[in-house]
Order: structure tokens, then C-alpha cells, then sequence
């Protein structure tokens, strides 16, 4: 998101749908008052004709408030604006279905030479556009749910894979540098004299690679939970969680200054994987910086127009270049500079996903690389 155009793209199928149900809903109020009230209104309480039109009217408003309510639910779906477009695209092509079957039907009666009075005509017309709304809807409901499970199941398969050849190469690669730096001390110790610069090299081989291995690990950790499904998500506070890992990213990098701006009491809807989302934007505007002092700059605004939180971490740094603004957030996407794992910004954009989120790169002024997280508020 980024902008309330792209809001309302994002919710135009779910929109489309109750606006669907809001012109059946029209068009239903003006076939009782024009056609049924005085029915209603002369037929004594009880009768057939009393029975019947308060039936057709519970009929009509009943189909408009399923629509009307579907498109709200639809909004606050987990589907995307792709398939909710499917969705509203189901709801009409099953609305004017029914519609054309049942007006070819009368056609065929009147060239048959039967009379249709027009209140029947319109009656028929209106009970077969709520009935085919609906049926289209519940079809598109039904498709959209299969196309996201499928999505779900290929981005499972998807960071499996990448999660293995993590494993395979960079745990197995870190290791055998351990293990021969090992060897390097051992052999170094065990002689008469020892060289205590090769030594000291090896040792921080050991170390370097150690924490390489723990990090990664630990992202490994939270990825294969994130897609899992075994956690869900409701009201965090995204004010107190990001205060915290601030502290926490200062004592990491002493040389490095955190400037801050946070709004206090926003809450936003995730689950407590969050915390991996910042740490490792915190992380990145430091590891990846050229600067003997980098500075960060932090920031937390909400927005309850678009209902979204917008957290921005903002560096000095030398950036990231256009072409791989978007890239950097693909599995196994890194720079020369880069630990080997290309895991940290494919993590923050898959949890980000998960909450219903976006995160973008952009350039910071006058230098360096800023990242803008969007969240969904909590109603709670």
C-alpha cells in the first residue's frame, strides 16, 4: 500500500460485491412501492396474496443484505485484490445468468402467446438476480479459496526448499570453516612455537561463523513457523515491541546511534513473530553500513484513515540500488557484503505478508536505504 488509491484497489471486488446488493436492494424498494404496497396494504393479513408479497420482499431484502454483508467480510478477508475481483466477477456472471435464463424463459411464453403481467415480469426478474447473486458469489467464494490454498501450499513449498538449500549450503559451508580454523588452533598449539596471529585469525573464523550459524538458525526458526499456520495472530503492541528492539539493536552496536520517533498505544494485528520483522531491519542499517558510526533513524505513525501503522527505519549508509530494491526481498537475494544467508529481508517481507502488511525499500535523504513497513491496525 503506500496510498489510498491502492487501498481501494485493494478492497474494489469486495466493494463491487455490496455495491451489487445495494442497487438489488434499490431496485427492490421500488418494485414494493410501485408494485406491492397497494397488495399489501388491501389483502387481508393471512391471506395467500398478503403471505406471498411479504414473502417476496423478505426474499429480496434478504439477498441484497447477504451481498451487502459478503463484500464487507470479503474486505476483511485474508484474499487478495486479485481474487477479490474473482469474487465480484462470480457474483455478476451468476447474477446475470439466472437473470438471461429466466427472461428467455418469458420470452418464450409471450412468443407463445401467453400474457405476462408486468408486476410478474419484474418479480421473477428481481427473485432470479438476488438468487444468482448469490449462487455466483458462493461459486467465486469457492474459487478464491481453492486459488489461496494452492498459493499457500506453493509458497510452503517454496521456503522448504529454500530453507533446505540453506541448511545444505551455508550451515555445512559455516561448518567446515569452523571446523578447519579448529584444526588451525589445535595445530598451532600443539607446536613448539606458536603463531599467535594465526591463531587470533582462526579464533575469530570460529567466532564470526558461530554467530552466522546461531542467527541463521534462528531465522530458519521463524520462517518455518511463519509458515506453518501454528500460531495466530491478534492485537500487538507495536509502540512497546519496537521501543524494545531498539534498546536491544543499541547495546548490539554501541558505535551506532538510534534516533527515535514512535507514537505511543498502536496496537496492530499480528502474532509474536513480529519482533523478527525489526530486528532484522535494526540489524541490517548497521551491518550493511560503510560509516564507523552509523545512524538510524526510527519512526512509528499511524494512520487510522487507511487503518494501517507505518513504521519506517531509515539509514546513512551507501543504499541499495534501484534494480534491487524489490529483489532483495526474493530467498537467497544478498549483496557482497552479506553474511551468505540472502534470508533477512525474504523474512521480514514473508512475515509482513502474513499480517496482511507491505514492506518497501526506498532511497533515504541524502544517502543510505529506508524501508517502510505497513500493518493493519487491531480493532481491538
Amino acid at each position: 500500500m503506500g496510498s489510498v488509491r491502492e487501498a481501494v484497489e485493494r478492497g474494489g471486488g469486495s466493494w463491487f460485491v455490496s455495491g451489487v446488493g445495494v442497487v438489488l436492494a434499490g431496485l427492490s424498494l421500488w418494485y414494493v412501492i410501485v408494485f406491492r404496497a397497494l397488495s399489501v396494504t388491501t389483502s387481508p393479513v393471512g391471506s395467500p396474496g398478503f403471505i406471498l408479497s411479504v414473502l417476496e420482499v423478505v426474499l429480496l431484502g434478504g439477498f441484497s443484505v447477504v451481498l451487502v454483508y459478503a463484500g464487507y467480510w470479503l474486505a476483511s478477508s485474508q484474499f487478495d485484490s486479485r481474487q477479490l475481483w474473482w469474487a465480484g466477477l462470480w457474483t455478476v456472471v451468476g447474477l446475470a445468468g439466472i437473470v438471461a435464463i429466466v427472461a428467455l424463459l418469458q420470452s418464450s411464453q409471450l412468443s407463445e402467446g401467453r400474457a405476462l403481467a408486468e408486476v410478474t415480469v419484474v418479480e421473477e426478474l428481481l427473485l432470479a438476480a438476488g438468487g444468482g447473486g448469490i449462487a455466483g458469489l458462493l461459486i467465486g467464494i469457492s474459487t478464491v479459496q481453492s486459488m489461496w490454498n494452492q498459493e499457500q501450499v506453493q509458497r510452503q513449498r517454496d521456503t522448504l526448499e529454500f530453507v533446505n538449500e540453506l541448511l545444505r549450503h551455508n550451515v555445512l559451508n559455516g561448518m567446515q570453516v569452523v571446523l578447519a580454523s579448529a584444526e588451525l588452533v589445535e595445530e598451532e598449539l600443539d607446536s613448539e612455537d606458536p603463531d599467535r596471529e594465526a591463531v587470533a585469525s582462526a579464533l575469530e573464523h570460529i567466532d564470526d561463523r558461530g554467530e552466522d550459524i546461531v542467527e541463521l538458525v534462528d531465522n530458519v526458526r521463524v520462517l518455518a513457523r511463519s509458515v506453518s499456520g501454528d500460531v495466530s495472530c491478534g492485537p500487538v503492541s507495536l509502540s512497546a515491541m519496537l521501543r524494545e528492539k531498539v534498546e536491544t539493536a543499541s547495546g548490539a552496536y554501541p558505535a551506532a546511534t538510534y534516533e527515535t520517533d514512535i507514537e505511543p498505544d498502536v496496537a496492530v494485528t499480528a502474532d509474536d513473530l513480529l519482533p523478527a520483522v525489526f530486528e532484522n531491519l535494526l540489524a541490517n542499517a548497521v551491518d550493511h553500513n560503510d560509516r564507523e558510526e552509523p545512524h538510524v533513524e526510527v519512526s512509528l505513525r499511524s494512520v487510522p484513515e487507511r487503518g494501517v501503522a507505518v513504521v519506517t527505519v531509515a539509514d546513512d549508509g551507501p543504499g541499495i540500488p534501484d534494480e534491487y530494491k524489490e529483489a532483495y526481498f526474493g530467498p537467497g537475494e544478498q549483496d557482497d557484503g552479506s553474511v551468505g544467508q540472502g534470508l533477512g529481508l525474504y523474512l521480514v517481507d514473508t512475515l509482513v505478508d502474513r499480517y496482511g502488511g507491505e514492506v518497501t525499500a526506498a532511497d533515504s535523504e541524502p544517502r543510505g536505504a529506508r524501508f517502510e513497513v505497513e500493518l493493519p491496525l487491531s480493532d481491538g
